[in-house]
Formats: structure tokens, sequence, C-alpha cells
């Protein structure tokens, strides 16, 4: 049986046999991860000589070594079990911040520029304060167990919880938002927490959700919100504002993913991980946040696996029934579990209500949007959006029915096609104004569903700027096209302007797409770079407006935005009709 882990850096306080016996147990601690059931899951360095308890190798003083040791003895006492220790303790902040001030001679701090340069930074070591942690907090049992691990581990807590949505209009008044008030209250105070509110119901207007809306514009693509919203949302305005008001050094949400900042935090670009269940990792949703704010992002989830949480939630933490029986979010998230999405889309493009078509909505989940504001805003002329047009069947291009607006439609979607003996699929859609045709193949696995190859445009990275990728693990670089999808082998290749693409688009969607790549959705040349990635197998559904990520190995990279998919296997196999 594993020594407990021990409230003093002594070596008197811990005998020599005991100290082995612990490191012994966090080194055998396990967890069946992705394709690799005994991999290692322990972050954990044997503990130096000098110190009695394990400690990350981040820790650069005695002092910070001690406070390390005291965190991981309240965790050990609360959880009982050392394998969730060394699944969680990587994961959380450190303990000390430096404040920027020098200690010299006798304690005290040398503020001025005289003190300053008296004291080199190698003889007088820079003053420190405990870490100020602001949790995000949801009223699900995610975010509850993340402020849990952090009290139980000694951090000075607030709780934060967003208002992004204002769903009255959506729901004649009934809002899912004050169940959000209620279960956050609920969580603040079973664990004594100060709860602050804040509205960022305009900003996610403006941010996210309108040019969610100038996506689904011109038909042909379907957006994701939710790394926009992780990216200017909660790890922008939400960052800058814990900051500001309450002095925050970090914020912590309950995100299924790891960031790993090495030994030194001021000069390298954090590591945004794969959460270690595969089953929830969120890392794909991270994807766009910059390395500068993920260095003050928290998610001490990333080691654990959903059931441990919940088990975690209903146990140790003791938190509220309503909280561990939550249910979990759900669909697009300014949608709704109960409203249709044809329905919703329809109130901001113009189209009819009424029954949605489609079946197995494949879009993803995201965050809310400002619904107070005009609904014209930014959305032009929506004439395509709310036209009526025809599914064309990829096999002969005849008509097999008809569909009320190519937005509620996305690719890889069932199309209820009447009095069709077979289940017919969205493969592509052209929203020109002389077609607005969605091409449909008969089964889920019709050839016409799967490409190698995509154009991938607006860029985003976790370092600022794409990876070389000749010097990457070959064998390791892989591809995720949407949330809780199969990572794919692939090749990647830089386009910069001008360079012609050596992908040819499939014929099942909107002409001059190869033309179009270098421009945003008003026609205006933002992007600077494209992506070319060729998959080794054939992926289904690569669909314009959806992230494309990539990563090497669990290290995420980056991505960018799906423009086009190249020709489908149909196409290669058949050279394709003449649309």
């Amino acid at each position: 049986r594993a020594a407990p882990l021990h409230r003093r850096a002594s070596r008197s306080a811990c005998p020599a046999p005991m100290r082995r016996a612990l490191a012994r147990a966090l080194a055998s601690a396990r967890l069946s991860r992705r394709c690799d059931p005994s991999a290692r899951a322990v972050v954990w360095r044997a503990p130096p000589s000098s110190w009695s308890a394990p400690h990350r190798a981040r820790c650069t003083s005695a002092c910070e070594a001690e406070a390390v040791s005291l965190m991981a003895s309240r965790l050990q006492a609360a959880l009982g079990d050392p394998d969730l220790v060394a699944r969680v303790l990587p994961y959380l902040p450190r303990p000390f911040v430096e404040t920027g001030d020098w200690l010299v001679g006798g304690g005290s701090s040398a503020t001025s520029a005289s003190s300053s340069s008296s004291s080199s930074p190698s003889a007088s070591p820079k003053k420190s304060r405990p870490t100020r942690v602001a949790v995000g907090l949801s009223g699900g049992v995610d975010s509850a167990v993340t402020a849990w691990l952090l009290k139980t581990a000694g951090f000075h807590v607030t709780c934060v919880l967003m208002r992004n949505w204002d769903e009255s209009e959506e729901t004649g008044g009934a809002c899912d938002f004050e169940k959000d008030q209620r279960d956050a209250a609920a969580v603040a105070r079973r664990l004594h927490l100060e709860l602050k509110e804040v509205d960022f119901v305009s900003e996610y207007w403006h941010r996210v959700f309108a040019p969610f809306l100038k996506d689904f514009h011109n038909g042909n693509a379907t957006p994701n919100p939710d790394l926009a919203c992780n990216r200017h949302i909660k790890f922008g305005a939400l960052l800058a504002h814990v900051e500001k008001t309450i002095g925050a050094d970090v914020l912590a949400t309950g995100h299924y993913a790891r960031v790993e900042r090495g030994d030194d935090t001021e000069k390298k670009t954090p590591r945004l991980l794969r959460g270690l269940d595969p089953t929830k990792d969120q890392s794909y949703f991270l994807a766009s946040v910059d390395g500068e704010a993920l260095r003050r992002a928290c998610f001490p989830l990333g080691g654990l696996t959903k059931k441990e949480v919940k088990e975690m939630a209903a146990g140790p933490a003791a938190l509220p029934q309503q909280i561990t029986n939550r249910r979990s979010s759900a669909g697009i998230c300014f949608v709704g579990r109960k409203q249709n999405f044809g329905d919703f889309i329809a109130e901001y493009t113009g189209g009819d209500g009424g029954e949605d078509e489609s079946e197995g909505d494949d879009r993803s989940e995201g965050a809310r949007g400002d619904a107070r504001e005009s609904k014209d805003e930014g959305q032009g002329d929506r004439s395509q959006t709310q036209k009526y047009g025809h599914f064309v069947s990829v096999d002969d291009l005849s008509v097999v029915g008809a569909h009320k607006g190519l937005a509620r439609y996305t690719i890889g979607q069932r199309a209820r096609v009447g009095g069709a003996p077979t289940p017919w699929f969205v493969v592509g859609k052209d929203a020109t104004i002389d077609k607005n045709l969605a091409y449909v193949a008969p089964g889920p696995e019709h050839k016409a569903l799967f490409a190698t190859q995509a154009v991938v445009g607006r860029c985003f990275w976790v370092n600022d700027a794409p990876p070389d990728f000749e010097s990457l693990d070959k064998k390791g670089l892989t591809a995720q096209t949407r949330y809780g999808g199969t990572a794919v082998a692939c090749v990647a290749r830089v386009l910069h302007r001008g360079q012609p693409s050596t992908i040819t688009p499939t014929k099942f969607g909107p002409p001059n797409q190869v033309s179009d790549a270098f421009q945003n959705s008003e026609g205006d040349e933002t992007d600077s770079t494209l992506l070319e990635v060729f998959f080794a197998s054939p992926t289904r559904a690569l669909t314009p407006g959806q992230a494309l990520v990539l990563y090497e190995n669990d290290v995420c990279l980056g991505g960018g935005v799906v423009l086009y998919p190249g020709r489908s296997e149909f196409e290669k196999e058949t050279g394709g009709l003449t649309v």
C-alpha cells in the first residue's frame, strides 16, 4: 500500500522506504488511452533527494515545492487515490506567481529603478504571492468539479458565470439561463465560494453569432461557432474581465484538455494536448485559442475521465443532486435541445419555419449569442438561404425532391426525400442564384461522401505561426474534421498567395472555389496562406465551414476552416458527370 503524501518537505518526516514506496505507486499509475491501453498517464517525475514529496519539474524553489507537496497532500486526503492525484496535480496552476518586484537583502522589495539595478536577477529572486484563480462556472458538473478540485488544493478561487445569449425571443419568455444561475449558485454555496455574473451578450453577438450568420448567408457552408466562442469570449473577453476586475492570474474551465507549459513559462509557448479521455477530448474546440491565452488557462480535468469526474461530484465533492444528475449539454447552445435548428435559423435568415426535413443533425455544439440585437445585422441579402430548391442525385443528376433552404442542411446529413425507398444523404451544396441545389447520394456510405483532400483557410495556430511540417513526425500528423470524429493520418502543405493549388475541388459544390479561396465571406482578400491537407484514407463528409484541426500525436498544432474538399472517391472512380 502506498504511503500517504506528506505535508512538509522534510526528509525526517518521511523515512526512505516510504518515499520509495510512494514513488513506485505513482510511477505505476496507469490509464487506458486512445489506441494504447498501456500508455503511462502519469506526468510526474521522481522526487529529488532534497525533497520528500513528488512535485512537478517546473518547481523553481524549495518554497514552491513545499506548496506543491501541501497541495498533493490535500488532494490525497480528499480523493484517497494516489493515481487520481497524479493525474490532477500536473494540470493545476503554479501555487505562486511573481509580482515583478525583486527581493533584496533583508527581504524588502526593490521597486525603484535604482534598487533594481543594484540587485541582479541571479542574486535576488523576484517577489511572489499566492495564485488567484477564476473558474468559469456554468452550472454543469464539469465546471463544478473543477472549482472543487482547485479549492481543495488550496487556491483562492472566485467563480464567474457568463450570460452570452438572451433566450427570451426564441423561447417565448422561458430562459435556460435561469436554471444555470440556480445551479451555479448552488455549487458556490456548497463550496463556500464567491460567485460573480458577467454579461457578454453584446460581445457574443458581434464576435461569434454575426460571423456565424454571415457564413450561413450564401448557403454553401456550415459554420462552427464553438471555436470562435472559446477564442473571443471565454479566453478573450472573460479572461480580460477576470484579470481586470478580480485580479485573477489564471482562468480555469471544465474542458477535457491539457496544457503543458514546460520549465520556462515566460519564453516558451504552452502546448495544448488532447484530454486523456478519448470520448470527451475537447482540444478540438480550443484549437484557435492563442498561446498567450493558454499560458493563463487551466484545465484540471484534462487527466481524468468523465466517469471519474461524475464519481467525484457525487462522492468526495458532495455536490448538490441537481448538479450530479444534470444532463450534459448537447447541440448548438443558442438553439438548445428543444428548438428545431431549421426553425431557429429561419428566424435569422428569413426562411420558413416548420418541420426540419433533415435527420441526425451533425452540426457542432456551440455557445450562445445575442438575440436582443437587430436580427438583420450582418446578414445582407438573405434570398439564397430562404430560397426553396431541389435535391439532385449525384448518380445521374436527376431531381429527386425539393428542399426548404440550403441553410437547413450540412454535408453528411440525412435528407428526407419523400417516397424514397433508400435514405438520401447530402453530398454537397451549390447556392449560386441560378441553381440553389443540394446534391444527394443514396446510402450513408456512398463514395460521393468520401474524399482524401481538402483546402483549408482562415488558419489559426497555437504558436501563432504554421509549424514546419517537414520537421514534424510524419507518422504522428493527423487531422480531425469534427468534434468526436476520428483523427486520420495526413500530410499538410502550406500554400502562400500566388501558389497554385494542386487540389481539384469537387464538382458537387459551388463554382469558383479555387479563385475565392483567399477571400473571406465578404470577398475581401484577407488570407495570406492556405493549407492543403492530404488524408491517408478516404474521409467522410468534409464540410465547408467546419474546423479542421491538426495534431502531432496528442499535441494540438492548430488548423483552419475547410474551404472546399477535393474530388470525391465517386468522382475519381467514374470521372463524374458534368454538373
